[in-house]
């Protein structure tokens, strides 16, 4: 499946040099190995995968429990873990920023973390962002799961913990990787939350998104262009993957 992934990926990538005219396939080439390019997807790789990492444990367990508790106060819960999720990004990042500058606790936590101008603060926004976009995947996955499953494992004197690891997670196993993807899609592609609080230090905190802003804002078109295809063709890899898990896609 990886390899008919990367294949269409490919395909698509060259049908795209060819056509588009304006940019040039030698743009996009160049672009490739351009220091700013390759230090902007390190970021975004390193950071958007240790938010995962970061992220998907609690997401699991919060999930699971809203799943099985049900009534309004898993509703509200859930809501209130889907504000992030749902809030303009920039109001986000905002959101973040003012609590980690202009409160003690926030302040101790950024003194202790460096989150702010620093690629912690990357990381901090994208695990707040993966975290509030699984919850609600992961939750509709566990309650599509019949509680009878999880009842006899505990008739025959299983605890809870291996229950959810030996039973649970290998049912929901598609669904788990579907929301993780999705996850991962929504931190990888962020840019208002994230310039926010570590702002685009080329080098150091500037991530694809944010270096697409600030070529286009410095003039430099083709490179913006030919870095915004990157980014089509890595969020194609991403979306035909989960519809690959999902058995949408042979």
């Amino acid at each position: 499946m990886l390899i008919i992934l990367l294949t269409l990926s490919a395909i698509f990538f060259f049908i795209i040099i060819l056509l588009t005219e304006s940019i040039g396939g030698y743009s996009i080439i160049k672009t490739l190995y351009s220091e700013d390019f390759l230090s902007a997807l390190k970021i975004s790789l390193l950071t958007s995968t240790i938010s995962i990492l970061i992220s998907t444990p609690p997401a699991l367990l919060v999930s699971y429990v809203l799943a099985r508790s049900g009534g309004r106060i898993s509703m509200i819960t859930e809501s209130l873990i889907s504000i992030p999720y749902s809030m303009t990004p920039v109001a986000l990042g905002g959101l973040i920023l003012l609590f980690l500058t202009q409160t003690w606790i926030g302040r101790t936590l950024d003194s202790l973390f460096s989150f702010v101008f620093n690629i912690n603060g990357i990381i901090l926004v994208q695990s707040i962002l993966a975290f509030s976009t699984m919850v609600t995947p992961m939750r509709a996955v566990f309650e599509s799961i019949d509680i009878g499953y999880e009842e006899f494992s505990r008739s025959l004197g299983h605890k809870w913990l291996s229950t959810f690891v030996n039973i649970v997670l290998p049912m929901a196993r598609r669904g788990i990787l579907s929301s993780i993807a999705l996850g991962f899609l929504k931190a990888f592609s962020d840019f208002g939350a994230t310039i926010m609080i570590a702002g685009m230090i080329i080098g150091r905190t500037a991530t694809l998104p944010a270096t697409i802003y600030v070529e286009i804002g410095s003039g430099n078109i083709d490179i913006a262009y030919a870095l915004i295809l990157i980014l089509m063709i890595i969020s194609l890899i991403i979306n035909m993957f989960i519809r690959s898990i999902r058995g949408e896609v042979l």
